[in-house]
């Protein structure tokens, strides 16, 4: 089995036809970076466009080749975890395609440039690649210009970033496949007996972002956070991090960071003496963080969904398939994106001759990789959490209430 290649315009700019490997897919390359107003009025442009073409879309019409269910995946160059979101989503449209049904095919685009330019390649994936849905990645700021065309043309999105402004879009035909950020650090607040909290987040609006949520999951439970201390990913004095992070001398340290990013510290933290709880949301559960981290990762706490037996049997499966498709374990983020895939080709499928966009708030549940797909009337993913334990390489219940 094969992703097949969308509808790609051979002159679109910042495209490589070349495909990678077995997956099939359209990857973009680096292109040259431009004055914020050019990328705003281009994506502007390109949204009025939209607008225009999808209006026989909303008259319930469908592209002329509805035997091919494009989806669209948003994936910037920069993206931690870019590798797990293109190998889940390529094998959640592999797997579609062995069951009845219209075929699916993912496009995959994403390029260097300041702000909009991931709104460009949004627009296009709708405009010159005929996506009837997109993903949009972890990165807050990349999943709210695809809202923006979202919003614009009622093609449906699902996300998979954490942060509670994605749901507060206003955009009804969006859903989060993903747990929010408050949901995930009430978890650890209730399951982790600490009285001096620091948090570690990114620098600039991801990080403003993850501060606000985090905070007020540590107010919905009677705690606090003393010290929010901002890192920059590419940061390479981690000691002088870490001096400023035990400077408030914590019992536990959130690591709200990018999977490597966060190994870095963890292991800075461990070498330096640090005795106390380290935590994080539960897409630390990969490989990246464990290569960076190495004995550091023992005993680090996250959260993560229960599997219910259906569920259960679901993400069983897809490890099983994902290990002997790539070779190696799949990630929680992995997951989430073969999930989003298998969500949007079942919508596609269901809603036939009607523009997908209707079904929405989804009404259903699903069984997934990452657990039941289940939606409230915002998008928000309905999931029941459990706090998990780093324990020799990998992660056991920890159950309610563990004190460390």
């Amino acid at each position: 089995m094969y992703v097949k290649v969308g509808r790609v315009t051979p002159c679109a700019p910042g495209l490589d036809r070349r495909a990678s490997g077995a997956h099939g897919v359209t990857r973009p390359t680096p292109t040259h970076r431009f004055g914020d107003s050019f990328h705003c009025s281009v994506l502007g442009l390109l949204i009025l466009t939209l607008m225009v073409g999808t209006a026989f879309l909303h008259a319930g019409e469908t592209p002329a080749d509805n035997t091919n269910l494009v989806i669209g995946l948003l994936v910037p160059p920069e993206e931690p975890g870019a590798a797990s979101l293109r190998d889940g989503a390529t094998l959640g449209v592999e797997e579609a395609n062995q069951s009845h049904g219209p075929r699916a095919s993912l496009i995959i685009r994403g390029r260097i440039g300041q702000w909009g330019a991931d709104g460009v390649e949004a627009a296009r994936m709708v405009t010159d690649d005929g996506a009837l849905a997109l993903i949009a990645p972890p990165d807050g700021a990349a999943s709210h210009l695809v809202l923006q065309v979202s919003g614009r043309t009622a093609v449906p999105v699902i996300s998979l970033c954490a942060d509670s402004s994605v749901s507060q879009t206003g955009v009804p035909w969006m859903a989060r496949i993903v747990p929010r950020t408050i949901e995930e650090a009430k978890m650890l607040f209730a399951g982790i007996h600490a009285s001096h909290w620091v948090a570690v987040i990114p620098d600039g609006r991801a990080g403003r972002e993850a501060a606000r949520d985090l905070n007020e999951a540590a107010t919905n439970s009677h705690c606090s956070i003393e010290k929010t201390i901002e890192a920059n990913p590419s940061f390479t004095n981690a000691a002088r991090l870490v001096k400023q992070i035990l400077a408030n001398r914590p019992d536990a340290v959130l690591l709200w960071l990018d999977p490597a990013t966060a190994g870095t510290l963890a292991k800075a933290l461990r070498a330096a003496g640090f005795a106390g709880t380290l935590a994080g949301p539960g897409r630390l559960r990969s490989a990246d963080f464990a290569k960076k981290a190495g004995d550091a990762m023992e005993g680090l706490m996250v959260p993560a969904a229960i599997l219910e037996k259906d569920a259960a049997t679901e993400f069983q499966h897809f490890s099983d398939v994902f290990r002997r498709r790539f070779g190696h374990e799949p990630d929680a983020t992995a997951a989430a994106a073969c999930d989003a895939v298998t969500l949007l080709i079942h919508i596609l499928r269901q809603s036939g001759d009607r523009p997908a966009h209707e079904a929405f708030p989804i009404g259903f549940s699903l069984a997934g990789a990452s657990g039941i797909l289940a939606f409230d009337s915002q998008g928000n993913r309905k999931v029941n959490l459990q706090l998990l334990k780093a324990r020799g390489g990998r992660f056991i219940p920890a159950g309610t209430g563990s004190s460390e």
